[in-house]
């Protein structure tokens, strides 16, 4: 089967299947768990020192019904060595509303990983819905392939006074072995007060880096949140891409 074919299968066998572990009672919907990231469950090959991550929602369907029960006492878990999990869900969800649901995987051994996300709610009918985590951990792709990561500083809090400026500078590293492809994306014209540029090229060859610069200077006190900054390659294109949320704060 080709890649995009699996990959759009996994999606489809994942929706239907776990669609139907969930519900309230038989004329309602029942709550759905997706996944958003097109290799559904699996990691896939991981190069250690890299951080890749699946991402899922959680939603109680209101699928064009009358009305839908709150989905409660919902309690998410994850198992896996080197796995963790990251979420936006609160204990209910009433209709027609979603959370998202992000399973990290970041090895430091070399060897295979086997684990589940696990969805519980006390009144789903099934009780708990798992979906299978799999993933092997490398120290060099094969077939050699480009993988970037940051190195160094990746911290986010730009916190400067009113009528002054700050400045910070990330680092790109291609810890693959082979040449890689970026697409780089950031702050734009509609952020006010943010700049962004960068040194990097279209390819990055392996073991190479560039630099990415993030400036925030404030005109007024108070929050901005611009447009994060984003760094995609084939190697983490399905698995959240490195991304950086800069948050500025004018005192």
């Amino acid at each position: 089967m080709k890649p995009a074919a699996r990959r759009a299968g996994w999606g489809a066998l994942l929706t239907l299947a776990l669609s139907g572990c969930m519900g309230t009672e038989p004329d309602k919907p029942k709550p759905r768990l997706e996944a958003l990231s097109a290799p559904g469950g699996d990691f896939a090959q991981t190069r250690i020192g890299t951080r890749k991550v699946l991402e899922f929602a959680l939603r109680n369907s209101d699928a064009g019904f009358k009305s839908v029960e709150t989905l409660k006492d919902i309690a998410i878990s994850v198992s896996g060595s080197a796995v963790s999990l990251s979420h936006t869900c609160p204990t209910s969800l009433e209709e027609g509303e979603s959370c998202l649901i992000s399973v990290i995987f970041q090895p430091t051994d070399v060897g295979t990983m086997s684990g589940q996300l696990r969805v519980a709610s006390s009144n789903a009918e099934e009780g708990t819905i798992a979906v299978g985590l799999a993933g092997s951990s490398v120290t060099a792709l094969d077939p050699a392939q480009g993988a970037v990561v940051f190195s160094g500083d990746t911290s986010t809090d730009f916190s400067v006074s009113v009528g002054k400026s700050v400045k910070k500078t990330y680092t790109v590293r291609n810890v693959g072995n082979a040449t890689d492809t970026l697409t780089i994306s950031g702050p734009g014209a509609d952020d006010i007060g943010w700049s962004f540029t960068h040194n990097c090229g279209e390819t990055l060859a392996a073991d190479a880096t560039c630099t990415l610069d993030v400036t925030f200077s404030s005109t007024a006190r108070g929050t901005s949140v611009p447009t994060a900054v984003v760094v995609e390659d084939a190697y983490n294109k399905d698995y959240g891409r490195l991304r950086l949320q800069p948050v500025g704060i004018a005192q």
